[in-house]
């Protein structure tokens, strides 16, 4: 048995495929967060987790400083 621990209370589970989880937050805004399989086993990969939210149809890419937006 494997457990996956990515919900918070409120959260809920949207989709499920063989590539990532979506996840729906108690604020509307969905998380697509990816599964990576490697020498482990499946993991989250966590630098990969790419958040839906509410915005002005912008996207904005984050580094360690920098931050990018695009219209």
């Amino acid at each position: 048995m494997m457990k996956i621990g990515v919900l918070r209370k409120g959260d809920q589970v949207l989709n499920v495929t063989p590539g990532f989880i979506a996840v729906q937050r108690k604020n509307g805004e969905v998380d697509i967060i990816p599964l990576a399989k490697d020498e482990m086993g499946l993991r989250v990969d966590i630098e990969h987790i790419v958040t839906i939210g509410y915005g002005n149809n912008t996207v904005q890419a984050a580094t360690d400083e920098i931050v990018v937006t695009t219209f």
